[in-house]
């Protein structure tokens, strides 16, 4: 009996997340998000953080796969953005408070890390599925052979994103003389995320696609969608690179 209510757990959550509205569902992830980095900031000081960045960035780039409807847009938007984006709060932390090479190896690390996953899944799905397998086998192939082309985009963009949203904070604050953060994480965020949102679409949706979709596609469900989300989570993110200054051990 235990085991049937636990099997069933899962469906039955996945059911009611299912029944609300997707603006707060993905506020409620935002929020999951930050206090999350602020968690493994307390706990694990910048090793924590670079964690969640590997981690980040390889949920972003399944989810980004799935695409969702939101009553303020007429196109459906991609997933992704919302974990992806708080990757940038992670960059920001750890620029103003461990200094610019400790952002810079976050990001090397996620590299590694998106590859190493990729890899790995690769020759997992080289595995002939024995008898009763083929469906879990499928589900794989789904969700991990597209992943050359979207990874090729995704690292080519996260580069570009985050090594210029590392640069840009860096260089404000040495010109405010480390104030105004608030400022600096907002600004550095937008140019950052802007590179990285353009970058990834049109390389990932357009570039490497066997089955290219149209410009008006890529650009209002994997640009100007993703975009407007990415200027809100970088407004809600400003708390949490404040807060993160208790955080530091």
């Amino acid at each position: 009996m235990l085991v049937n209510i636990l099997s069933l757990s899962p469906h039955l959550f996945v059911a009611w997340l299912q029944e609300l509205p997707p603006e707060l569902l993905a506020f409620a992830l935002l929020l999951s998000c930050g206090g999350i980095i602020l968690f493994l900031l307390r706990c694990f000081g910048a090793v924590g953080l670079m964690v969640y960045s590997s981690v980040a960035i390889i949920v972003a780039n399944l989810q980004v796969q799935k695409a969702t409807p939101y009553h303020f847009f007429d196109e459906p938007v991609a997933l992704g953005t919302i974990v992806f984006s708080s990757i940038f709060i992670v960059s920001g932390i750890l620029t103003e408070y461990y200094g610019k090479a400790q952002a810079q190896k976050a990001v090397w690390l996620s590299f590694t890390g998106m590859i190493l996953v990729t890899f790995f899944m690769l020759i997992t799905i080289g595995f002939k599925p024995a008898e009763g397998f083929m469906e879990v086998h499928q589900a794989m192939c789904a969700l991990f052979l597209p992943a050359p082309a979207l990874i090729a985009a995704s690292l080519m963009a996260y580069a570009i994103g985050q090594f210029n949203d590392i640069w840009i904070f860096a260089f404000l604050s040495k010109v405010t003389h480390r104030r105004f953060l608030w400022l600096r994480s907002f600004f550095a965020t937008l140019i950052g995320a802007f590179l990285d949102n353009v970058t990834f679409s049109v390389l990932a949706w357009m570039v490497f696609s066997p089955t290219p979709l149209p410009w008006r596609t890529v650009f209002f469900t994997y640009v100007l969608g993703t975009y407007l989300i990415r200027i809100f989570i970088a407004f809600v993110g400003i708390p949490f690179v404040y807060a993160a200054r208790y955080m530091v051990k």
